[in-house]
């Protein structure tokens, strides 16, 4: 056991920075890619980049937004591998969704995150509990449908349904805040 922890010193600092961001670069990554088992792999595969290339992080920066390129790399990687299939958007499209994610300074994202979280709490019930039964569930969407005895189409629409109302939702918060601020 010593022998490892002299091998790689800095271990449990990678694991309390990946602990504090992995949701939210497991959500980013399924952002890009809408089937929960490639975000799964593209996750893993991002995860063990991280710690390979976790000697070169530069600790005045956002993990985060560090572990978000690394991802949106992989990402790119894996839909030029996987291109033209019907379920995932063109790869200029997700290079585009990407930079414009990478685009937003750390302020802008917590701004975004915050509003997002009030614009949750605002759902009707049944949706933040769909929400919660599709994202919060690493099994998704799939599963998801099954116990609720519902379609995987049906899941879909409605989870399309919801995240047009939490954009347009944080939309207006952000304008809101920009126009007070």
């Amino acid at each position: 056991m010593m022998a490892v922890d002299e091998a790689h010193p800095w271990k449990v600092e990678f694991a309390e920075y990946l602990g504090q961001d992995q949701a939210r670069l497991y959500g980013y990554i399924h952002s890009l890619v809408r089937d929960v088992h490639d975000a799964d792999d593209l996750f893993q595969q991002t995860t063990l980049i991280l710690w390979k290339k976790f000697g070169e992080f530069d600790r005045r920066l956002s993990f985060f937004a560090w572990a978000c390129g690394v991802a949106r790399l992989e990402v790119a990687n894996f839909l030029r591998s996987r291109s033209r299939q019907r379920l995932y958007f063109s790869d200029d499209l997700n290079l585009l969704l990407a930079e414009a994610q990478a685009g937003l300074n750390n302020e802008e994202s917590d701004a975004r995150r915050e509003a997002l979280a009030r614009c949750v709490e605002r759902l009707r019930q049944r949706d933040r509990e769909l929400l919660d039964e599709c994202y919060a569930d690493p099994a998704g969407v799939h599963h998801a449908a099954d116990r609720l005895k519902r379609s995987t189409h049906s899941v879909y629409n409605s989870l399309r349904r919801i995240r047009r109302a939490l954009y347009e939702c944080v939309g207006r918060a952000i304008a809101r805040e920009s126009r007070l601020g």
